[in-house]
């Protein structure tokens, strides 16, 4: 490329720049505008700073009354529960009968050594710092022979020693 098209093409990149900005610099509105947001502002930053200097209060808030229309009368609501109670126990008492608890149910042989079994399971467990694999699997052994409440038991305290970080989990699955 010549050396004169060069020219005439920096002069046409220059002049373009130079007339655009001119051209928007003559279209903008006037600063009249901006004024008034600046007052607008202004007073707001007044306002506010009126209204945080403002006194607070610094005793107690003031007091909340209950929704309740009147004051509830303890007598009266203990009687009122007191006949409901004696309609309610009467009624039973003449044509339902009244059903005792039953005692828990005699624990079998194979509950109870599947229990004292678990039990040793855990100790060894705890005195060794380690949960094994065959650990997890002689514990469901033990499982199945329990009642509901000592697997209950069982597993709570597994869970419990577990969570307390003093066993190494050296298991492959489920650590119990």
């Amino acid at each position: 490329m010549s050396t004169q098209v060069k020219l005439l093409l920096s002069a046409t990149v220059l002049l373009s720049g130079t007339f655009g900005f001119l051209l928007g610099r003559g279209t903008a509105p006037a600063a009249s505008g901006q004024e008034e947001v600046l007052r607008e502002i202004a007073g707001l930053r007044t306002r506010l700073d009126a209204h945080l200097t403002q006194e607070r209060p610094t005793g107690p808030p003031p007091e909340v009354r209950c929704a309740v229309a009147s004051p509830v009368d303890a007598a009266a609501l203990k009687a009122e529960l007191a006949k409901v109670l004696r309609e309610e126990l009467g009624t039973q008492a003449q044509g339902e009968p009244v059903l005792e608890p039953q005692p828990p149910p005699a624990l079998s042989p194979q509950a109870v050594a599947a229990h004292q079994q678990a039990q040793r399971i855990l100790e060894e467990a705890t005195r060794t710092r380690r949960w094994s694999d065959e650990d997890a699997r002689s514990l469901r052994r033990a499982l199945v022979d329990m009642t509901d409440a000592q697997r209950e038991e069982v597993v709570r305290r597994l869970i419990t020693t577990l969570n307390s970080n003093t066993l190494d989990v050296q298991t492959q699955g489920m650590p119990f």
